[in-house]
Protein backbone atom coordinates (compact mmCIF):
# COMPACT_ATOMS: atom_id res chain seq x y z
CA UNK A 1 0.00 0.00 0.00
CA UNK A 2 2.86 2.41 0.81
CA UNK A 3 4.30 1.70 -2.64
CA UNK A 4 0.97 2.73 -4.16
CA UNK A 5 0.93 5.92 -2.10
CA UNK A 6 4.47 6.77 -3.23
CA UNK A 7 3.54 6.15 -6.86
CA UNK A 8 0.43 8.34 -6.62
CA UNK A 9 2.41 11.10 -4.93
CA UNK A 10 5.07 11.10 -7.65
CA UNK A 11 2.39 10.99 -10.36
CA UNK A 12 0.50 13.92 -8.87
CA UNK A 13 3.72 15.91 -8.54
CA UNK A 14 4.65 15.20 -12.16
CA UNK A 15 1.22 16.28 -13.38
CA UNK A 16 1.25 19.46 -11.32
CA UNK A 17 4.85 20.53 -11.89
CA UNK A 18 3.86 23.29 -14.31
CA UNK A 19 0.40 23.97 -12.92
CA UNK A 20 -0.79 27.40 -11.79
CA UNK A 21 -1.84 27.15 -8.18
CA UNK A 22 -4.11 29.34 -6.07
CA UNK A 23 -3.13 29.47 -2.41
CA UNK A 24 -4.90 30.55 0.78
CA UNK A 25 -5.66 29.81 4.45
CA UNK A 26 -7.49 26.68 5.53
CA UNK A 27 -9.25 25.59 8.74
CA UNK A 28 -11.12 22.40 9.61
CA UNK A 29 -12.89 20.67 12.49
CA UNK A 30 -13.81 17.04 12.78
CA UNK A 31 -14.18 13.88 14.82
CA UNK A 32 -12.45 10.52 15.20
CA UNK A 33 -14.93 8.00 13.79
CA UNK A 34 -13.94 5.03 15.94
CA UNK A 35 -16.65 4.24 18.50
CA UNK A 36 -16.06 3.29 22.13
CA UNK A 37 -14.64 -0.23 22.37
CA UNK A 38 -12.70 -2.63 24.56
CA UNK A 39 -9.11 -3.31 23.44
CA UNK A 40 -8.15 -6.99 23.86
CA UNK A 41 -4.72 -7.61 25.39
CA UNK A 42 -2.45 -10.63 25.27
CA UNK A 43 -0.32 -10.49 28.46
CA UNK A 44 3.37 -11.29 27.94
CA UNK A 45 4.79 -10.45 31.36
CA UNK A 46 4.25 -10.74 35.09
CA UNK A 47 2.54 -7.39 35.50
CA UNK A 48 -0.87 -6.91 37.06
CA UNK A 49 -3.93 -7.81 34.99
CA UNK A 50 -6.09 -4.99 33.66
CA UNK A 51 -8.83 -4.04 31.25
CA UNK A 52 -8.08 -1.39 28.66
CA UNK A 53 -10.39 0.38 26.25
CA UNK A 54 -10.88 3.30 23.90
CA UNK A 55 -13.47 5.75 25.23
CA UNK A 56 -13.69 8.47 22.60
CA UNK A 57 -12.16 11.65 21.26
CA UNK A 58 -12.90 15.36 21.63
CA UNK A 59 -12.96 17.59 18.58
CA UNK A 60 -10.19 17.36 15.98
CA UNK A 61 -8.92 20.74 14.74
CA UNK A 62 -6.59 21.81 11.93
CA UNK A 63 -5.18 25.12 10.73
CA UNK A 64 -2.94 25.82 7.77
CA UNK A 65 -2.89 26.48 4.05
CA UNK A 66 -4.35 24.98 0.91
CA UNK A 67 -3.28 25.08 -2.73
CA UNK A 68 -5.79 24.48 -5.51
CA UNK A 69 -5.57 24.16 -9.26
CA UNK A 70 -8.62 23.97 -11.51
CA UNK A 71 -7.81 22.11 -14.72
CA UNK A 72 -11.31 22.19 -16.17
CA UNK A 73 -12.86 18.75 -15.81
CA UNK A 74 -10.29 17.77 -13.16
CA UNK A 75 -8.53 19.44 -10.24
CA UNK A 76 -5.47 19.10 -8.03
CA UNK A 77 -5.42 20.11 -4.38
CA UNK A 78 -2.80 20.05 -1.66
CA UNK A 79 -2.74 21.20 1.96
CA UNK A 80 -0.28 21.89 4.75
CA UNK A 81 -2.07 21.59 8.09
CA UNK A 82 -1.15 21.71 11.76
CA UNK A 83 -3.54 19.21 13.33
CA UNK A 84 -4.38 18.42 16.94
CA UNK A 85 -6.47 15.47 18.10
CA UNK A 86 -6.91 13.66 21.41
CA UNK A 87 -7.67 10.01 22.11
CA UNK A 88 -9.19 8.97 25.45
CA UNK A 89 -8.53 5.57 27.01
CA UNK A 90 -9.84 3.88 30.15
CA UNK A 91 -8.05 1.38 32.37
CA UNK A 92 -9.28 -0.80 35.22
CA UNK A 93 -7.29 -3.39 37.17
CA UNK A 94 -9.15 -6.49 38.28
CA UNK A 95 -8.22 -5.70 41.89
CA UNK A 96 -9.68 -2.20 41.71
CA UNK A 97 -13.06 -1.37 43.25
CA UNK A 98 -13.10 2.11 41.72
CA UNK A 99 -14.43 3.32 38.38
CA UNK A 100 -12.08 3.07 35.37
CA UNK A 101 -9.41 5.74 35.24
CA UNK A 102 -9.44 8.00 32.17
CA UNK A 103 -6.21 8.81 30.31
CA UNK A 104 -5.81 11.28 27.46
CA UNK A 105 -3.25 11.14 24.68
CA UNK A 106 -2.98 14.31 22.59
CA UNK A 107 -1.26 14.21 19.21
CA UNK A 108 0.22 17.18 17.33
CA UNK A 109 0.93 16.42 13.68
CA UNK A 110 1.67 18.13 10.40
CA UNK A 111 -0.61 16.78 7.68
CA UNK A 112 0.27 17.05 4.00
CA UNK A 113 -2.63 15.62 1.95
CA UNK A 114 -2.67 15.63 -1.84
CA UNK A 115 -5.83 14.98 -3.85
CA UNK A 116 -6.71 14.66 -7.51
CA UNK A 117 -10.24 14.36 -8.79
CA UNK A 118 -13.03 15.54 -11.03
CA UNK A 119 -15.16 18.68 -11.13
CA UNK A 120 -18.90 18.65 -11.70
CA UNK A 121 -20.37 22.15 -11.86
CA UNK A 122 -19.44 23.65 -8.47
CA UNK A 123 -18.76 20.27 -6.87
CA UNK A 124 -15.51 18.33 -6.71
CA UNK A 125 -14.75 14.69 -5.88
CA UNK A 126 -11.20 13.63 -5.11
CA UNK A 127 -8.91 11.08 -3.47
CA UNK A 128 -5.24 10.95 -2.65
CA UNK A 129 -2.43 10.15 -0.19
CA UNK A 130 -1.76 11.81 3.16
CA UNK A 131 1.71 12.19 4.66
CA UNK A 132 1.90 12.92 8.40
CA UNK A 133 4.81 14.24 10.44
CA UNK A 134 4.43 13.48 14.15
CA UNK A 135 5.56 16.67 15.87
CA UNK A 136 4.71 15.95 19.51
CA UNK A 137 2.60 13.79 21.80
CA UNK A 138 1.34 14.48 25.31
CA UNK A 139 0.26 11.19 26.89
CA UNK A 140 -1.16 10.77 30.38
CA UNK A 141 -0.47 7.04 29.95
CA UNK A 142 3.22 7.84 30.42
CA UNK A 143 2.70 7.79 34.21
CA UNK A 144 2.19 4.01 34.01
CA UNK A 145 5.22 2.13 35.30
CA UNK A 146 5.57 -0.14 32.27
CA UNK A 147 4.64 2.42 29.59
CA UNK A 148 6.83 2.47 26.48
CA UNK A 149 6.60 5.18 23.82
CA UNK A 150 6.77 3.66 20.33
CA UNK A 151 5.90 6.76 18.34
CA UNK A 152 7.20 6.99 14.79
CA UNK A 153 8.48 10.17 13.17
CA UNK A 154 6.01 9.92 10.30
CA UNK A 155 2.90 8.09 9.16
CA UNK A 156 0.83 7.60 6.03
CA UNK A 157 -2.82 7.49 5.15
CA UNK A 158 -5.36 8.01 2.41
CA UNK A 159 -8.25 10.43 2.12
CA UNK A 160 -11.29 11.18 0.04
CA UNK A 161 -13.22 14.41 -0.26
CA UNK A 162 -16.47 15.83 -1.54
CA UNK A 163 -16.30 19.59 -1.91
CA UNK A 164 -18.17 22.65 -3.04
CA UNK A 165 -16.39 25.59 -4.66
CA UNK A 166 -17.75 29.08 -5.20
CA UNK A 167 -15.23 31.57 -6.50
CA UNK A 168 -12.33 31.66 -4.05
CA UNK A 169 -14.26 29.79 -1.35
CA UNK A 170 -13.89 26.04 -0.74
CA UNK A 171 -15.90 23.79 1.59
CA UNK A 172 -14.85 20.13 1.74
CA UNK A 173 -16.15 17.10 3.59
CA UNK A 174 -13.14 14.83 4.08
CA UNK A 175 -12.51 11.31 5.37
CA UNK A 176 -8.95 10.49 6.44
CA UNK A 177 -8.01 6.81 6.73
CA UNK A 178 -4.84 6.14 8.75
CA UNK A 179 -2.76 3.05 8.07
CA UNK A 180 -1.52 2.64 11.66
CA UNK A 181 -3.49 1.42 14.67
CA UNK A 182 -4.41 3.95 17.38
CA UNK A 183 -2.47 1.84 19.93
CA UNK A 184 0.57 1.24 17.75
CA UNK A 185 2.57 4.11 19.25
CA UNK A 186 2.76 2.81 22.84
CA UNK A 187 2.94 -0.40 24.86
CA UNK A 188 2.77 -1.69 28.44
CA UNK A 189 5.78 -3.89 29.01
CA UNK A 190 5.72 -6.74 26.52
CA UNK A 191 1.93 -7.01 26.40
CA UNK A 192 0.41 -7.12 22.92
CA UNK A 193 -2.70 -5.18 21.94
CA UNK A 194 -4.97 -7.34 19.77
CA UNK A 195 -6.45 -4.29 18.07
CA UNK A 196 -5.97 -2.85 14.59
CA UNK A 197 -8.51 -0.03 14.41
CA UNK A 198 -7.18 3.39 13.42
CA UNK A 199 -7.90 6.94 14.51
CA UNK A 200 -9.69 7.66 11.23
CA UNK A 201 -11.15 11.14 11.01
CA UNK A 202 -14.18 12.77 9.40
CA UNK A 203 -13.91 16.54 9.06
CA UNK A 204 -15.35 19.57 7.36
CA UNK A 205 -12.82 22.05 6.03
CA UNK A 206 -13.20 25.63 4.86
CA UNK A 207 -10.68 27.72 3.00
CA UNK A 208 -10.05 30.39 0.42
CA UNK A 209 -7.65 30.17 -2.51
CA UNK A 210 -6.54 33.34 -4.31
Amino acid sequence: MKTLITFLSVLCFAISANAQWKVGPRVSVGVVTQSETNIPIMPQGDYYTYEFGYVGSPQVSSLGFMAYNNLGPVFLQSEFLATKYTLEFSMTTYKSINAPELYRETHYVIEIPFAAGVNYKNFKFGVGPVFEINVDKDSELAVMENYTDRSKKSDFGFHGLIGYTKGIFHIDLKYHYKFSSMVEDFAFGYDQFMFNKSANRLSIAMGVAF
